[in-house]
């Protein structure tokens, strides 16, 4: 399967919020690189390691509820860059986060994915806050 149609498939579970589908397409073995200076930030290797930072993430958010929205998709053979903007409710308002992560699909399956954020100041802000 090429890595747009993975990714097709992986953005839509996660539009219909099915969650354990869109992990489904993280490779057993898959490394995420996190970048910051968070406790969350770093190499992850593994798929609960990936799913571990995802749920740390959303518990920023209220309810655990994230809006994304993808502002744009660029693609390869065996990539594919989705640029996001990430909208995360707090109680003094939301805090928006733009980034783009990189994803390397390989056999039908997501091997590695690196994340570039547009102000990391702010997201380390957001990671640090309770």
């Amino acid at each position: 399967m090429a890595a747009l149609e993975v990714m097709g498939r992986y953005l839509a579970a996660v539009r219909r919020g099915d969650r354990e589908a869109a992990f489904g397409f993280f490779a057993e073995d898959v490394v995420a690189h996190v970048p910051g200076r968070s406790a969350l930030a770093g190499e992850l290797r593994g798929r609960n390691a990936a799913i571990a930072y995802v749920d740390a993430a959303r518990a920023k958010s209220r309810d655990g509820e994230v809006e994304i929205e993808l502002v744009d998709m660029l693609s390869s053979e065996e990539r594919v860059m989705l640029l996001v903007r990430e909208r995360f409710a707090r109680g003094d308002g939301s805090v928006e986060i733009e980034r783009a992560n990189v994803y390397t699909v390989r056999d039908g399956a997501i091997v590695a994915v690196w994340i570039f954020e547009a102000d990391q100041y702010a997201v380390d802000q957001l990671m640090a806050q309770a």
